[in-house]
């Protein structure tokens, strides 16, 4: 720019020739740029979208523990207001898509004739219903 001045010392050009300089700098400034292949610079997304695979799994299963928990603690209650000698330990379900949960086995503890008939008036006859708990100290 100062090369230009000092030949071309016309001040009444000085404003052509400052945006005429500004505009060959930009172009030789963009020009090696626009020929760059920025397909190196991407992230990997792959990690990224496997971390948040990982991450809604682990949102479901906490999500189906708590419905689980909460079904369990209804039903003992439920079943305490009946007077059933009988307890519920845990609920295997699965919540759909939709949001709907599907009930598939309920472990029960105590009177399990008289605990499954209430539970499958509540809950389905095509839930099982299965005995657990810690085994009879006669047992063992």
């Amino acid at each position: 720019m100062t090369l230009t001045e000092q030949i071309l010392p016309l001040e009444q050009f000085e404003r052509q020739l400052r945006l005429l300089i500004v505009i060959l700098m930009m172009t030789a400034i963009l020009v090696p740029l626009t020929k760059l292949d920025f397909s190196d610079f991407r992230p990997d997304l792959s990690a990224a979208e496997a971390q948040f695979t990982d991450l809604q799994a682990a949102a479901a299963q906490m999500q189906e523990q708590a419905a689980a928990e909460n079904i369990c603690n209804a039903l003992n209650r439920a079943l305490s207001e009946k007077q059933v000698p009988c307890h519920v330990l845990d609920v295997s379900l699965h919540i759909q898509p939709d949001g709907c949960i599907s009930i598939s086995e309920v472990t029960v503890e105590g009177n399990l004739l008289t605990g499954s008939v209430f539970l499958r008036e509540w809950l389905g006859t095509d839930i099982i219903i299965s005995e657990g708990g810690a085994p009879d100290a006669a047992d063992g």
